[in-house]
């Protein structure tokens, strides 16, 4: 049997072929890396000494946000927000004041996670003392109102004193609610002495 040069050409062809379609579909499967920065965590905006106020439709406040610093994040919309200080409004309801080392803002303001040494104080008004509730951590949605969490919680008010693991709060209705593990000491107002004729 011969073999020529001309034999083999079709089947030189038809290699060269497989291999090039081959190729094709291994680069047509290769993510394109994008040189725009969005897929780093860079932050794209810096505000310092931040306020931020929020409005009902009705025109009156719902709550104020202050911090240190905040830097927005491009790639997941998120924010970082130094030393936040959040106040809520009620109507005919004391204020709510929240503070923390640090909070991370995510889904355009509507959950927001503040972190370490968080303070909530609720102030004191009709005849309740100020109410204080320390935790590590609390996750709260500003839009509803709410806030929860599921680490150790210490509430005092007055001279009372309650502690427990995880917390539901409601603004709206001005409860906290703890969720386990609860202890606690509850002192009640001595009534006023009424005198009584002689």
């Amino acid at each position: 049997m011969k073999f020529s040069l001309g034999n083999a050409f079709p089947f030189v062809v038809l290699v060269t072929l497989a291999g090039l379609s081959f190729w094709l579909e291994q680069i047509s499967e290769v993510p394109l890396i994008r040189n725009d920065g969005k897929t780093r965590h860079d932050p794209d905006t810096l505000v310092n000494r931040l306020v931020v106020y929020r409005y009902g439709p009705d025109g009156t406040p719902k709550y104020k946000l202050t911090a240190e610093r905040m830097e927005h994040y491009p790639d997941d919309e998120s924010s970082l927000v130094h030393s936040p200080r959040l106040i809520s409004y009620r109507p005919d309801s004391p204020e709510v004041v929240l503070t923390g080392r640090q909070a991370i803002v995510t889904q355009q303001g509507k959950h927001v996670l503040v972190q370490e040494n968080v303070v909530v104080t609720r102030a004191a008004f009709a005849d309740r003392a100020e109410l204080v509730a320390r935790t590590p951590e609390l996750t709260v949605l500003p839009e509803d109102g709410k806030a929860y969490n599921q680490h150790p919680v210490h509430i005092t008010q007055g001279e009372s004193w309650m502690r427990g693991v995880g917390v539901q709060v409601d603004n709206n209705q001005g409860t906290f609610s703890l969720q386990s593990q609860v202890t606690g000491e509850y002192f009640r107002k001595p009534a006023p002495s009424q005198e009584t004729a002689p």
